[in-house]
């Protein structure tokens, strides 16, 4: 771990209703990857998105009627850092391994369409937005991924499969289906250039 690295801690108090404060504050705090150490008590490592997205909530907290306090720490004790860093990757972990799992059911999508021979522009479309929905997830997951958790490499190294083997099912796709189009738009030009040498020729 960075040894110059800081923390914030937040703890906060929201009204019980309405409800969507509270499901906000909670998405916002899981999205950027803090660790809840107790009820209404989350910590984080300091970075400039951190801090200001943990800036906004608190005033998104007073705005609604709550009450929120950040704390910076310049240091914990390096068993209390060590505990930390132990829940913040076991955090990500679990998300790599459903990250890792979700890329394996692309890769057999890509697998099971090519054994079936579903070689169209349609497939290229839907394979191609699972991808995007793939790469936006990983991102997320990098984001929060403060020490590098063990499952990081493993799973870019996932992501740049599922890349290249959706490169390869475009080209096998192009193959077929993209030849096949070329070829009628020639067709259809040698019919008209035909067609309009008949038409002289009568003329």
């Amino acid at each position: 771990m960075d040894k110059d690295r800081s923390w914030i801690v937040l703890s906060y108090k929201v009204p019980s209703e309405p409800s969507t404060i509270r499901v906000r504050v909670w998405r916002t705090l899981k999205a950027l990857g803090a660790v809840y150490i107790q009820q209404s008590v989350c910590v984080a490592p300091i970075t400039v998105e951190v801090l200001k997205k943990l800036q906004s909530l608190k005033k998104l907290i007073e705005s609604n009627e709550g009450e929120a306090l950040l704390l910076e720490v310049n240091k914990f004790s390096p068993s209390t850092e060590e505990e930390l860093i132990v829940i913040f990757n076991n955090q990500r972990i679990a998300e790599y391994e459903e990250f890792l799992e979700g890329s394996r059911n692309f890769l057999n999508e890509i697998e099971t369409e090519t054994k079936k021979g579903k070689f169209t522009y349609h497939e290229v479309e839907e394979n191609e937005a699972e991808l995007a929905k793939l790469k936006r997830w990983h991102n997320k997951i990098l984001k929060r991924d403060f020490f590098s958790c063990t499952n990081s490499i493993q799973a870019k190294q996932k992501l740049n499969e599922c890349e290249q083997r959706f490169g390869e099912f475009i080209e096998t796709v192009y193959a077929t289906e993209g030849q096949v189009e070329g070829e009628v738009a020639k067709d259809i030009g040698g019919y008209y250039g035909r067609s309009t040498g008949a038409r002289k020729n009568k003329e």
